[in-house]
């Protein structure tokens, strides 16, 4: 008579307790098992990415969980931040900041000493570089390398900002010189036409640092075939090297046929410094050679400016490669005012609108 009666009643027990305890426990598991990013779907995740864009930021992000872990190589859009620079001889340390610029060593340590260079042995390549760094990022479409300063050196008071854009080599540079911006006396001019020889010095100095930064470039630009738009700056604002879609296609096609003339251009340097007693200036083999140009260069002894603003000794400098230039005087002048007022923005655009109405002047300058 127990078991008749109490079987459906034991049946009944165990199914209510059974629902309790599930509906007990839902509340407490589930904030354990879903988190509210699990609920965004990954293209919405991928934007998000694409916003952070440093990629120290998204390197750190991977551990966070396996679905950041998979989706952060997806980032298309990125910023290469460089902290400091490590000389050659410093040691390699395990920090984030060393990881990130130990390949910027080479190339800084010739670029700061590109006004007063010395003799430096040639550098064995680091182990960090750019490719190395990016590597593990699938489909890279703009990138942006931010490098902690200039590189030039400059006499006191001395101000350049410039900007080329490249593909295979120099289409075209934008460099605006100036003393001082301010209230300050007229500039001392040196006799016997020394101003212009110093802005050509400007000039050639800006062109070997814009060579410089292209040159390091390449490796990456040939290993991330989606890349579309490369930017490297610095945090001084003094130089910008841009490549375009179609810079970066014809830097791409070039790459076999440069990595060939490489080779045969490291046997010629090791036979030749056999003979060269102290070596060579290193920075003259690791940036991509300047074209012969033709530059045009505008100056004004004293620019007046907005609000009251006057900026001593402005000169302006168009560089394009020779074999580029073949339109007349009047569309060379226009293309030229196309490329320059691209180039920079505020009180330098301004002074860049000013110095284009100004007489200007032809130089041309052999490859180098």
């Amino acid at each position: 008579m127990g078991s008749k009666y109490n079987k459906p009643y034991f049946d009944s027990a165990s199914k209510v307790c059974s629902d309790t305890q599930i509906q007990k426990m839902l509340p407490t598991a589930e904030p354990q098992q879903t988190d509210g990013f699990d609920r965004l779907p990954d293209s919405l995740v991928l934007l998000i990415f694409n916003d952070i864009t440093d990629i120290k930021t998204l390197i750190r992000c991977r551990a966070v969980s396996r679905r950041f872990n998979s989706l952060v190589p997806q980032a298309d859009t990125l910023l290469l931040k460089v902290d400091r620079v490590i000389s050659a001889t410093e040691p390699e340390e395990e920090d984030d900041d060393s990881f990130l610029v130990c390949f910027l060593r080479s190339i800084f340590k010739s670029l700061h000493d590109l006004i007063s260079p010395k003799s430096l042995p040639k550098p064995t390549p680091s182990q960090n570089s750019p490719t190395q760094i990016l590597c593990g990022f699938e489909r890279i479409r703009e990138l942006e390398i931010e490098l902690p300063s200039g590189d030039l050196r400059l006499e006191r008071g001395a101000v350049i900002r410039w900007k080329a854009e490249f593909g295979k080599t120099l289409r075209g540079c934008v460099i605006l010189g100036f003393r001082a911006i301010g209230e300050g006396g007229a500039e001392v001019y040196l006799g016997g036409g020394g101003w212009l020889k110093m802005r050509v010095v400007w000039t050639i100095s800006a062109l070997i640092a814009a060579s410089a930064r292209h040159y390091m470039l390449r490796e990456v630009v040939r290993d991330h075939r989606e890349l579309e738009r490369l930017v490297v700056r610095d945090r001084d604002g003094e130089g910008t090297v841009v490549m375009d879609k179609e810079g970066l296609r014809e830097c791409r096609e070039s790459g076999e046929e440069e990595q060939e003339q490489e080779q045969e251009q490291e046997q010629e340097q090791e036979e030749e410094q056999a003979n060269v007693s102290g070596g060579e200036v290193w920075w003259r083999n690791n940036r991509t050679t300047v074209p012969a140009v033709r530059m045009r260069m505008r100056h004004e002894p004293r620019l007046e400016l907005a609000g009251g603003k006057r900026m001593e000794g402005a000169t302006l400098v168009v560089v394009r490669p020779t074999n580029s230039v073949t339109e007349s005087e009047a569309e060379e002048q226009n293309s030229d005012a196309t490329l320059a007022f691209g180039a920079f923005g505020g009180v330098y655009g301004e002074a860049v609108e000013k110095l284009l109405k100004c007489r200007s002047y032809i130089l041309e300058m052999n490859s180098f």
